[in-house]
């Protein structure tokens, strides 16, 4: 069993059981004289359908669809072009779904799906679902259908196609859609149709080539001329359409015109009225450079048509002219093919293509090579390395101008342009010859923004082309006219290439001598030369490597292992195209674990899009890394890193220091606008909470401070009016600062939706309402100074009576410490109090633990101090 037959039979019995339940319903919708033909017709229909296209529909909607389609088809005639664009509807159709339908059935034949896929692209309107199934539809004399099945080799066949795409909402882009499709299949049938007449005329013509090449003194031209023909015909060109044109004599002295010969028309030519020729056009109206080639040109002439083709794949189409002789030798007219040359045409070596062969003997001869040589072969290679269609358009004299140039520059840096204008003024074709190491895609886009604007015309074709030497070659064929491209100097583009391609390195010099002085600059520049690999350099550009290298001196001067550094510019690596912020993370001999740092990235309130990691290499750089992760924030827009930038940087170097936990209080840098060391006062604050068993778990006031970021900042304000030092100038207005605050917390509370966030939050301002004492300043503040087990801490002493209404103890004080390492209570009965401290393991009811020992510590200590205390 072939593989193709097992994977038919596999697919039939992974869809068998959707096939099964569609014509189940097919049987309740349909007449029942319909139904055989209805339940044939969507088994070869769904047969074709893409797995995810019949998941993602239920089987009513499917048998809804199918029967859509069969009734288009039952529609349609043989013989003509039917298009259908629909938006489903429940109403119209009996299924929906948030896309546009287009329907076309047509004869089986070539290019009906790539001129459907290219068109549609052409208009950026994305596929959703393609389903082409080739059926043989038996009709009777009305044209009514008797018989659906799969088609067999020999019979009739029709293609239908269902495509859909992106939701076209405007009814008049839905008729051009349907208008346009129609023409192009249209032209579809036109040119398959009317293939065998268009190789019966270029038979005739290469026959006709042949008995002239064989008279004695025919030239050679003839016969190579004829079997470049055969060639196109052996699959190197898809003829699209044929046309005649005969040179007659005009009426009341015009001299001779030009007009299309009747009848001649084929393929997508066949309409002659469409013609400039229809009626005759005096050569003398003519430019004088398609005077010139009409009457005295070459008997083969391929060029570029200004018409792109409808037909197979969207691009200029390819045309071929040919000679009409008579028994004399003089030119009578032309025979005109227009198509596209196919893959065959660009991969053949040049020595195995007629006409290509001939001009690349002539080229060897005028360089007076012997075969095997060194320049033997470098030609052979330049030459087999020149786009295709410029050597099919070019004169000899022309290509061998351009081989010289690129031989002279194979060896050197030099920047070189040529321009050619084609033979018809239909464009102009450019060279452009640069270093290889100087290209990128950055450059190539340079060049041809320059171009464009040069010549004021489009890019109609390009080519890149990197062989051997130090030299890069990029090939543009450019739509311009003629009066225009006669003003463009190669001269001036060469010097416009010249400043496109300073090198990475030279452009990352010059931004690190707008940071720091000339001398450092160069010197900065030397140490970083090579440091960066070429992902690095593709995917950066020279201001934002300049920052970067003032990073790593940074941390190399200042013995750093960790960087994070966040900027908001157009194009991340991690994200093009998207919206995002770059957080950059510099790491100096020390791994990344991913699966550790994603956590403390995501807890800080970022959504992480990607990361790109570049690796920076010298001698005394050590082995240092910088990652690119492209984030924003939880409403998927980029960070205001002007503003949160630093504190969100400090924050992530906290968390892997150790300094601050890792939990999801640290979005508040970001929605709150607080420092990592403010959020962890109300951290302290709330894990106190929970000790005290002012709230029922962990995790109720950190979620309720999260969900409620400017209620959050308020508590750290009135925590810092009642605390920070020199906050107010004395007690009196220290308290109306506090009272302002507090009735803007309360007022806030308003917005609060649960009772049990509004109960926690409160909690909170009961506890900082009876702290009456913190070292937060005293170390430090927001970047704290001093340190306890290497991590910084923050102490509360809290009068008890201000908890008596969440914890009822009749003790004095009790003080609160904590760490990203470390929790700890000091409970104490009076000012003269006697006790100890213990490790406890129970870090979830621990001060439960020290309460109950300080009870007992009080009862023993009563006979000797008033009160006990312990910790």
């Amino acid at each position: 069993m072939s593989d193709t037959t097992e994977l038919a039979i596999r697919r039939l019995r992974e869809i068998s059981p959707t096939l099964d339940a569609v014509c189940r319903q097919l049987r309740r919708h349909a007449d029942p004289e319909e139904v055989k033909l209805l339940t044939a017709f969507a088994e070869i229909f769904f047969s074709k359908a893409p797995p995810d296209f019949l998941h993602e529909r239920s089987t009513d909607a499917l048998s809804r669809m199918a029967l859509g389609a069969f009734r288009f088809i039952q529609r349609s005639r043989p013989g003509q072009v039917d298009v259908e664009v629909i938006n489903p509807g429940i109403e119209e159709e009996g299924w929906y779904a948030p896309v546009t339908v287009l329907r076309t059935n047509v004869s089986e034949r070539p290019f009906v799906v790539d001129t459907i896929r290219e068109y549609l692209h052409g208009r950026d309107l994305a596929i959703e679902h393609y389903i082409y199934p080739v059926l043989h539809v038996g009709r009777d004399e009305s044209g009514t259908i008797t018989e659906v099945r799969r088609a067999r080799e020999g019979e009739r066949q029709e293609s239908l196609v269902h495509c859909e795409i992106s939701r076209v909402s405007d009814p008049e882009q839905m008729e051009v859609i349907r208008h346009d499709v129609a023409s192009r299949l249209q032209d579809v049938v036109h040119a398959t149709d009317d293939f065998p007449s268009m190789v019966e005329a270029l038979n005739g013509i290469v026959a006709e080539l042949g008995e002239r090449s064989q008279i004695a003194d025919g030239p050679a031209e003839y016969l190579e001329v004829g079997e470049f023909l055969s060639w196109l015909r052996d699959g190197a060109f898809v003829f699209l359409g044929y046309r005649a044109y005969d040179l007659v004599d005009g009426d009341d002295g015009e001299g001779r015109c030009v007009v299309v010969e009747s009848g001649s028309g084929l393929g997508i030519l066949r309409d002659e009225a469409q013609s400039a020729f229809s009626e005759p056009v005096p050569l003398k109206d003519l430019g004088q450079g398609v005077r010139q080639v009409a009457e005295e040109g070459p008997l083969l002439i391929i060029s570029k048509t200004n018409a792109e083709s409808t037909v197979h794949r969207r691009a200029r189409m390819d045309y071929i002219g040919v000679k009409k002789l008579d028994a004399s030798g003089s030119v009578t007219g032309e025979h005109r093919f227009v198509g596209l040359f196919t893959s065959k045409a660009f991969s053949d070596d040049a020595e195995d293509i007629p006409i290509l062969r001939s001009k690349l003997r002539q080229i060897l001869d005028q360089a007076g090579v012997q075969e095997g040589s060194h320049d033997f072969k470098e030609i052979n290679t330049i030459f087999n390395s020149l786009p295709k269609e410029e050597l099919f358009l070019t004169s000899v004299e022309e290509i061998g101008a351009d081989v010289r140039t690129i031989l002279t520059t194979y060896q050197t840096h030099e920047v070189r342009v040529t321009l050619r204008e084609d033979p018809l003024k239909r464009g102009v074709a450019v060279m452009v010859i640069l270093p290889k190491e100087r290209f990128s895609g950055a450059v190539r886009r340079g060049i041809e923004a320059a171009l464009v604007s040069a010549f004021e015309g489009d890019v109609l074709n390009y080519r890149l082309s990197l062989g051997e030497g130090d030299q890069a070659r990029l090939h543009f064929y450019m739509g311009a006219r003629p009066e225009r491209a006669a003003k463009v100097r190669s001269e001036d583009l060469e010097q416009t290439v010249r400043g496109l391609i300073r090198s990475w390195q030279d452009r990352v010099r010059e931004e690190l001598e707008r940071l720091r002085p000339p001398d450092e600059a160069r010197r900065l520049a030397r140490r970083y030369d090579e440091a960066f690999g070429p992902e690095y350099r593709v995917a950066m550009e020279a201001t934002v490597a300049a920052r970067d290298i003032v990073e790593l001196e940074a941390m190399r001067v200042e013995d750093r292992s960790v960087s994070v550094v966040l900027s908001n510019r157009e194009s991340v690596p991690a994200a093009p195209g998207l919206s995002v912020t770059e957080l950059k993370l510099f790491l100096r001999d020390e791994p990344l674990v991913l699966s550790e740092f994603m956590p403390i990235l995501e807890n800080c309130g970022l959504r992480v899009i990607g990361v790109s990691p570049f690796e920076v290499k010298g001698d005394d750089l050590g082995r240092t890394v910088v990652y690119s992760f492209a984030v924003q924030d939880q409403a998927k827009k980029p960070l205001d890193v002007k503003g949160r930038g630093g504190p969100l940087s400090d924050a992530i170097l906290a968390v892997l220091a150790g300094d601050a936990t890792n939990d999801g209080l640290n979005a508040l840098v970001l929605t709150a606008g607080l420092a990592w060391r403010e959020a962890d006062v109300l951290r302290a604050l709330a894990a106190y909470a929970f000790q005290v068993k002012a709230v029922p778990s962990r995790v109720a006031l950190p979620g309720a401070v999260s969900r409620y970021p400017a209620i959050a900042a308020i508590l750290f304000e009135l925590f810092q009016v009642r605390f920070a030092p020199g906050a107010a100038p004395d007690d009196e207005e220290r308290s109306r600062r506090v009272d302002r605050v507090r009735r803007r917390f309360l007022d806030a509370l308003s917005d609060v939706t649960l009772l049990a966030d509004d109960r926690a939050l409160r909690r909170m301002l009961t506890l900082l309402d009876s702290a009456v004492r913190t070292n937060y300043w005293r170390n430090g503040g927001a970047r704290p100074t001093r340190r306890s087990g290497g991590v910084p801490y923050i102490s509360f002493k809290f009068a008890a009576a201000g908890l008596q209404g969440i914890a009822r103890t009749g003790l004095l004080y009790e003080v609160w410490v904590r760490s990203s390492r470390m929790e700890a209570v000091h409970l104490r009965g009076s000012n003269v109090a006697r006790g100890g401290i213990r490790w406890s393991d129970r870090p979830d009811d621990f001060r439960t633990e020290v309460l109950g020992l300080v009870k007992t510590q009080m009862v023993k200590n009563a006979v000797i101090i008033p009160a006990g205390s312990k910790g």
